[in-house]
């Protein structure tokens, strides 16, 4: 979900070709969502549900990490893909007994296959336990086969995000949430995408997009306010680790926050007119502990991109999905190209932050 500031929040029309030569923190959950949520469609013109191949799973996603590569390379851009982690406990989206029927789903996914039950093998791949599970790993599998470098954070993807660029080590997040905001990034990006549309979920529609970019420290200016308020506001607001208060969107919160300086404040002020009875104090620290002070991962240790691993690239796409084998070699053979191009530019750069330099001597 993420939490809904664009009302609030100043964006401003990027250029591509100012992200030559960029490093970019991809909210990887985020990102694959929108691509696994391509659909075909009926003659007539309907929706006509999820692309599956023959072993009844969905491989929209696959097809769509391999040309969103292509996409980056060819504008000169290095990914670093930042995967969730143990979520909070406000959060549940992620738990033990999940990722227990994910493995207990897996099995029987398998023997459905073997067994050449179509029909049990299209509802498992499907089913809650199963689906969100496997696309993650098989993402995970392909990004690693095509020599992208993607991390594991402990908790939340954005807060990886958000620690790669206030670390220095990329320059930007992309995702299409604001949560990158909250955990202190400086510098987020939304849009980013070659077709500059992006498909309205659950239609056969598609909206016009345009590249933006976010300043952190030029918005919380232009609000008047700091980090910790900014916290503030998305609580009342609703996050992914609270839903926030009945009546009271960004603007409104904006407001309060600017006349009462902390969340506790408002409680006071406005607990006759809203309901913030589910907004206890055990709740405001613990969700400003999850943005304030993330955890994050701070290993760099392999971190560097590389040419795609060919054979496994095959095996996972055309072996294990039965996709088009000329059309993945194909693609592949550019992708190989618009690496080699992209990594040359890289190292032609001049007068480089120190910090970035550090880090492409050590992953190019």
């Amino acid at each position: 979900m993420g939490v809904k500031l664009q009302d609030i929040i100043l964006r401003k029309v990027l250029d591509f070709q100012t992200l030559g030569g960029k490093i970019i923190a991809i909210d990887a959950p985020n990102i694959i969502m929108g691509l696994f949520n391509f659909a075909r469609k009926n003659p007539d013109g309907t929706y006509a549900g999820l692309i599956l191949d023959r072993t009844q799973r969905p491989i929209s996603h696959l097809y769509g990490l391999l040309y969103r590569i292509n996409f980056y390379y060819t504008k000169k851009i290095f990914p670093i893909f930042c995967f969730d982690g143990r979520d909070s406990e406000l959060k549940k989206l992620i738990t033990k007994d999940q990722l227990n029927d994910f493995r207990f789903t897996q099995k029987w996914y398998e023997e459905a296959i073997k067994s050449g039950d179509k029909n049990a093998a299209r509802k498992i791949a499907l089913s809650k336990e199963y689906l969100w599970q496997n696309i993650i790993l098989e993402s995970k599998q392909l990004l690693g086969a095509l020599g992208v470098i993607y991390i594991d954070s402990p908790a939340s993807a954005e807060s990886q995000c958000a620690y790669l660029v206030k670390e220095g080590i990329a320059h930007y997040s992309n995702s299409q949430d604001f949560d990158s905001l909250l955990f202190g990034c400086p510098n987020m990006i939304q849009n980013l995408s070659k077709s500059l549309r992006r498909k309205v979920q659950g239609k056969w529609t598609y909206t016009k997009i345009t590249p933006l970019s976010v300043d952190l420290r030029k918005n919380l200016k232009e609000l008047e306010i700091n980090q910790f308020q900014l916290v503030d506001l998305a609580l009342l607001v609703g996050t992914d680790y609270f839903p926030g208060i009945k009546g009271i969107g960004p603007k409104k919160a904006l407001k309060y926050i600017k006349n009462h300086k902390q969340i506790e404040n408002v409680i006071t002020s406005v607990n006759e007119k809203y309901d913030v009875s589910t907004l206890t104090i055990e709740v405001i620290k613990t969700v400003r502990k999850i943005f304030l002070f993330p955890e994050v991962n701070k290993s760099t240790e392999n971190f560097y991109w590389n040419l795609p691993n060919k054979p496994n690239v095959v095996d996972l796409l055309c072996k294990e999905h039965h996709l088009n084998r000329e059309r993945v070699e194909n693609n592949l053979e550019k992708l190989v190209s618009n690496y080699q191009k992209c990594r040359d530019y890289f190292l032609k750069l001049q007068d480089r932050p120190k910090s970035i330099q550090l880090t492409l001597d050590k992953i190019i």
